[in-house]
């Protein structure tokens, strides 16, 4: 079971790698530069911040669990506390993914949502893993 728990937790990293690559390119893919023109600076600020700071995170997140993975994989002391945090934030994301953000008839982008709802669901079970492997 350790074996899986650390590919679980390096699978968590790859794709919390991937998630801080994608948020680069909010900007461009959702057209923000048009939308941003709409809303005040101030309040332009403050999403462009938030967005630059969770890139920031999800790319960190990466780099820490890459970096203590075999930490991460025992579910021992702190690490049992990160990864319920990691995956409740993912679960919490799933939920969110599925019933917030339910595409429109007209929107074109019903794919990139039933994709999401998997990657958040797959970042869930990648840090679920280990600390319900040491619980039973």
């Amino acid at each position: 079971m350790e074996k899986i728990n650390l590919i679980s937790i390096y699978c968590g990293a790859v794709l919390l790698l991937f998630m801080g690559i994608f948020h680069t390119q909010f900007y461009k893919l959702f057209g923000w530069k048009n939308d941003f023109e709409k809303v005040s600076k101030i309040n332009k600020n403050i999403l462009f911040t938030i967005h630059i700071a969770l890139t920031l995170l999800f790319l960190g997140l990466s780099a820490f669990t890459f970096i203590y993975a075999g930490d991460l994989s025992t579910s021992i002391g702190i690490s049992f506390g990160f990864n319920i945090i990691f995956s409740l934030f993912w679960l919490w994301r799933t939920v969110w993914q599925i019933f917030y953000f339910k595409p429109h008839k007209k929107n074109k982008n019903h794919i990139l949502h039933y994709v999401l709802i998997i990657y958040f669901a797959l970042l869930f079970l990648a840090f679920i893993i280990p600390p319900v492997s040491k619980i039973l």
